[in-house]
């Protein structure tokens, strides 16, 4: 039977319609449609190489699809710039961590907010008000204690274990006070026990500020214990979606992607 496609319960946060990501005669990704809604943990799964992170930049305004659309709570925004959608309430994590050793674990989160109220008003880089202080050191130490990190604060980055760098991360882009966050990634290097305490944290993300989230993961028990809907890729191409049980049990996705690790 040909993939029909679905999407999640709800309507709204970010909705990729038939995304098409060429690089000269190749093909990255074909037709690829999902919805990351607000209050949802949204999974995009598939091998190395499936097109999750070339999606993920299109999304995000790193590169300019070649067809398809992209929207943001209504509104088009396929050729809008990264800050624009960042200023929309785009966030997103990166598969390799780009913290700054020199800043002590607080600076290092409060960019998060910084960066998007600079974006909106670019003045503040150079001239900030006692409000805007407050804001970003509000929202800094929310964030820091969002992620259970508190005590970490003025320690440097490059002193913590991969882990304690991950929920560092996780936090800036809390921070940034985002309607959608795009993780790619965010638990590789975590050991099982880290892996479960960064789930737990993800599903109170939605719990206690109502964010959406799009995850990128090859950690199928995350995947499986925290996403309420998976879409999964192969060679670019979208070849199943629905929830995780319906993932599991998927023959489809068992011979592409899952195998053993879906009994």
């Amino acid at each position: 039977m040909d993939y029909q496609g679905g999407n999640p319960a709800g309507a709204g946060g970010l909705v990729v319609d038939k995304l098409v990501v060429k690089y000269g005669g190749h093909t990255a990704v074909n037709q690829i449609s999902l919805t990351a809604p607000p209050r949802g943990l949204i999974g995009l799964i598939g091998p190395n190489g499936a097109g999750k992170t070339t999606t993920f930049n299109a999304c995000t305004g790193l590169l300019r699809p070649t067809g398809g659309r992209v929207s943001f709570f209504g509104d088009e925004i396929t050729d809008e710039a990264p800050h624009q959608r960042a200023q929309r309430g785009i966030g997103r994590t990166f598969q390799r961590m780009e913290l700054f050793d020199s800043l002590s674990v607080r600076e290092n989160v409060a960019l998060g907010r910084e960066g998007g109220m600079a974006g909106s008003r670019p003045l503040r880089h150079l001239r900030s008000s006692r409000s805007d202080a407050a804001k970003v050191r509000e929202a800094a130490e929310s964030a820091l204690a969002q992620c259970g990190i508190e005590a970490l604060a003025d320690r440097r980055p490059a002193d913590l274990s991969t882990g304690q760098r991950r929920l560092v991360e996780l936090a800036r882009c809390i921070a940034g006070g985002f309607r959608i966050m795009l993780l790619d990634e965010p638990s590789s290097g975590l050991d099982k026990a880290e892996t479960v305490v960064f789930g737990q944290i993800l599903r109170s993300l939605i719990a206690d500020r109502g964010v959406g989230i799009l995850l990128v993961e090859h950690d199928m028990a995350l995947v499986m214990s925290v996403c309420d809907y998976l879409y999964v890729m192969d060679f670019g191409q979208p070849i199943f979606d629905g929830t995780p049980a319906e993932v599991r049990e998927s023959e489809i996705v068992r011979a592409a992607y899952l195998g053993s690790e879906a009994a």
